[in-house]
């Protein structure tokens, strides 16, 4: 197993997060968290396995970093669902950057960052921030 999947399960036991993978989801079915039940449910059937760390990355974080209100706001417009979710983002960002480098941030190569936990592009000018900010 990755070691950086590993770190996330035991991130998700350590916060009391109960993680379900299951096949019977379409394959363009994302995961989702439930704040109340403290669960994940990843898609192991997942058209991008590569995605799987990033998801459960921002999953965890919607559950450890998130606000149970922020469900409310979730379906109100989608400038509100954009916003939670950039910060969501962030959090699984920084959680990722956390467990893939002992060295200083500033020394990442945030192309193979990217690319090797398949974070879509449109985070790469979060992840530039978020690296010279840590």
């Amino acid at each position: 197993m990755h070691a950086v999947l590993e770190k996330l399960l035991e991130l998700a036991k350590k916060e009391h997060i109960r993680i379900i993978w299951t096949q019977e989801l379409s394959p363009t079915t994302p995961p989702v968290a439930a704040y109340n039940l403290r669960c994940i449910i990843m898609n192991s059937n997942w058209h991008n396995p590569n995605q799987f760390i990033f998801q459960l990355a921002h999953e965890l974080a919607h559950l450890i970093y998130g606000d149970p209100l922020d469900l409310h706001l979730y379906n109100r417009t989608p400038a509100q669902k954009f916003k939670i979710e950039s910060h969501i983002n962030d959090y699984a960002l920084q959680i990722l950057l956390h467990l893939y480098s002992q060295t200083p941030y500033n020394k990442i190569n945030i192309v193979s960052f990217m690319q090797k936990y398949a974070i879509p592009t449109h985070l790469e000018n979060r992840v530039c921030f978020l690296i010279n900010t840590l």
